[in-house]
């Protein structure tokens, strides 16, 4: 998760727009890399979050229940 956050700032910088397709309670793992290699240099990515809420079957380690929370503050 936190190499495919960085992976597409990279594209980001050479002018692609990278779309970054993961589930939404591994996003809680790259919240670093979102912030520093993606809102710092305000780069153009597009998030596609899957797992958002509680998804049932999948268990609990699989609800992303905190995904709102923690990108909210995040201005870009």
């Amino acid at each position: 998760e936190q190499h495919a956050v960085t992976f597409a700032g990279g594209l980001a910088t050479q002018g692609l727009t990278p779309v970054v397709a993961i589930y939404s309670t591994f996003m809680q793992r790259a919240f670093d890399q979102v912030l520093h290699d993606i809102c710092v240099q305000d780069l153009h990515v597009v998030f596609a979050m899957d797992r958002a809420g509680i998804v049932g079957e999948d268990g609990q380690t699989q609800h992303g229940v905190f995904d709102i929370s923690f990108l909210r503050p995040i201005p870009n």
